[in-house]
């Protein structure tokens, strides 16, 4: 099975764990700041300071380093376009994404009136060429299913995005990968809505990346309030990315909130609402139909899982989440984990399973989802 991070050699694995310091707040008090701003400073000194430094893994912790030396370099003017592009944008051709779209578009005309050789910002042309066939592959293997109905809705919010991504025009619409894989993972959730006999329209979700998923779920559910517990350089990108995409929601920030009655009063009172994780606790039973971690428990130790765990469980009705089927945690000792271990993502034998699925792409993803 291939795990998630390159296999190492004892010694390496070792030396990784526990002789390799990722110390951010040294990192962060030597780091030249003048080309960072103010917001960015002020979200991360409070993230130094808050209960949830001491959720992030190591690995994590050496990525928020990487992260903010490019954004401190001032290289970029915009630094959500390059962490996008490096950082959340899948070019290897998935040999399960072709069998599966072969099957769904054998009965239908595939539409190559497209640039499959345009050349993509920030990639090689191998790289671009790939890139654009999974576009064109995703594409059409969405477009018998009943979430394809969304993408014209998603389409209009493209000129509010902040981000600028990588696409391809098919039939006369832009298309990303971001837009194609949360019209996917939506599929999935509004599956899992179902289940449910009386919603409140309330979504909390970590590890958001670019807020991807909270666009795709904010466009086509306008009335709903959206909460996001992630750390930063990651909640500085998807809290600007959403402040662009959706200027009209009331939108912000509540890092200094420590109190129960004060969050749920600023949940009640915006939209979209910004947090750290350790700041999930304060929140009452069942405020959220669905809790969403996409493509992060699995770059988290034992102990943070657990905590989420705890506290999805106790805040939340149901939860989606999708990781890789088996994992292997980056500077950590032989940490690995497998979603058909209940053990290892601390999945209670009472949560009823609702799904349990291989991702389309990339296939070496699975979706869970589970009613609390």
């Amino acid at each position: 099975m291939e795990l998630q991070a390159k296999k190492k050699s004892f010694w390496s694995t070792f030396k990784n764990a526990y002789l390799r310091q990722k110390n951010i707040k040294t990192f962060w008090k030597k780091l030249d700041k003048k080309n960072l701003s103010k917001e960015f400073i002020d979200t991360f000194n409070l993230y130094l300071n808050s209960e949830s430094y001491n959720w992030s893994s190591k690995f994590w912790r050496h990525l928020t380093m990487l992260h903010v030396n490019l954004i401190a370099s001032g290289k970029y003017k915009n630094y959500e376009n390059i962490m996008s592009r490096l950082y959340f944008t899948w070019t290897e051709i998935d040999e399960d994404l072709i069998k599966d779209s072969c099957k769904e578009i054998q009965y239908n005309k595939i539409n190559l009136n497209v640039n499959l050789f345009k050349k993509q910002d920030n990639l090689n042309y191998t790289a671009s060429i790939n890139h654009n066939l999974i576009l064109l592959l995703l594409y059409e293997n969405i477009k018998s299913r009943k979430v394809f109905r969304y993408l014209n809705q998603l389409d209009k919010f493209k000129k509010n995005n902040s981000i600028v991504e990588n696409s391809l025009n098919i039939d006369g619409l832009e298309i990303t990968q971001d837009i194609l894989n949360s019209l996917m993972e939506y599929e999935q959730i509004e599956r899992l809505l179902g289940k449910l006999s009386v919603k409140k329209n309330r979504f909390l979700e970590v590890g958001a990346g670019l807020g991807r998923t909270a666009k795709v779920i904010l466009s086509i559910h306008d009335n709903a309030k959206y909460v996001i517990a992630d750390l930063p350089p990651a909640i500085n990108v998807s809290l600007h990315n959403l402040r662009t995409s959706f200027p009209n929601k009331k939108i912000v920030k509540g890092f200094e909130i420590n109190d129960r009655h004060d969050l749920i009063a600023a949940l009640e009172k915006n939209d979209i609402l910004f947090i750290f994780p350790h700041q999930i606790k304060f929140f009452s039973k069942k405020t959220f139909d669905l809790s969403i971690a996409i493509d992060c428990l699995h770059e988290m130790d034992r102990g943070t899982i657990k905590k989420y765990m705890i506290n999805f469980e106790n805040v939340s009705k149901l939860i989606y989440f999708k990781v890789w089927e088996t994992a292997g945690l980056p500077y950590a000792f032989f940490q690995h984990y497998s979603v058909h271990r209940k053990e290892d993502y601390f999945i209670k034998d009472h949560w009823k399973e609702h799904l349990k699925e291989r991702c389309t792409y990339p296939s070496k993803f699975f979706e869970l989802g589970y009613e609390f």
